[in-house]
Order: C-alpha cells, then structure tokens, then sequence
C-alpha cells in the first residue's frame, strides 16, 4: 500500500511540476512605452500659496505657487479666477469656480482681515449659487496663504458664513 502511495505522489509531482513548467499561454511581448510616471507635487507646510483646482471625480487637488509665492489672498486667488494652465489641464485638473465677468487682473477681488480669527474675501460673483466644490475651492486658495483665519466669502449678492479648509471629500 505504501509503494501504490509513494508511486501516485510521485506521479502527481512529475504531473503538476510538467504544467508549471509549460506556463500559462502568455507570450512573451517586448517592453512597450507608455510615457513618464506621473509626477504629484504636494506643498510644503511652509509654502504660502496654493491653489486648488479639481479632479474629474470632485476632489480637491493642490498646485503650489512656486514661481510666485502668495504675498496675500488676492495674488493667489487671482491664480484661481485664471484657471488651469494647459499643463493643469492635461492632468486632468479643472475649477469649479465660475469665470469673472472682468477679465482683467485683480478681476474686482478684495480681502481683509475682520477680526483676529476672521479673513473675507470680496468676489466678483454672486455666492449664493456656489456650489460646494466651488466654496471649498475658493476659501482653502484664500486660506494657503494664512490658515489660522476663517474665511468669509462675500459676493455681491451676498457672504457665506466663516469657513476654514476642508480638505476632505
């Protein structure tokens, strides 16, 4: 009984070690160019200035000033009313936040800071009609420049109530 045991393992091992040696019926192909990894820059907690423009999916998705470090709202927040560059845009990136009907910087923006927890923002646009994305866009930019402020926009309809960043989704 032992040797019909020892005989049908070893059968079974020469069985199962012959389909392994025969793959799985995937030819071999040749290296295929698919283009650079795609490169995500986070800011660094230290930047003063980020923009936040959207994925296709909603998302908030930050592009440091680099080149132009925020000096105050107003500077990166025209960055925002710019919209993405080409280069944005072929990351997929786009903006929420309606296009001013001024199209000259500063695009009729104005901030100031209120009280010593409060930063508004003026816009050129009505706000009532903002959808949440487009809040969220517009009030993380303002506050990149300086976090500890809530900010209020005001449109010329009328403000939202303070808000801080919410980067969650």
């Amino acid at each position: 009984m032992t040797r019909v045991r020892t005989a049908a393992a070893a059968g079974a091992a020469l069985l199962l070690g012959g389909l392994l040696l025969t793959g799985c019926g995937i030819k071999p192909t040749g290296v295929i160019e698919s283009g650079d990894a795609a490169k995500v820059v986070f800011p660094d907690p230290h930047t003063k200035g980020t923009v936040y423009f959207v994925t296709s999916d909603g998302r908030l998705f930050p592009v440091p000033e680099r080149e132009q470090p925020a000096e105050s709202p107003v500077s990166v927040l025209m960055r925002l009313l710019i919209g993405p560059l080409d280069k944005e845009k072929a990351a997929g990136l786009e903006t929420r936040v309606p296009a001013p009907a001024d199209r000259k910087p500063p695009f009729g923006l104005s901030s100031s800071i209120v009280s010593e927890e409060t930063m508004e923002v003026r816009l050129p646009f009505a706000v009532a009609g903002l959808s949440e994305t487009a809040r969220r866009q517009l009030v993380c930019t303002a506050a990149s420049v300086d976090p500890r402020y809530a900010v209020v926009l005001r449109g010329p309809d009328t403000s939202a109530a303070p808000a801080h960043c919410n980067l969650g989704n």
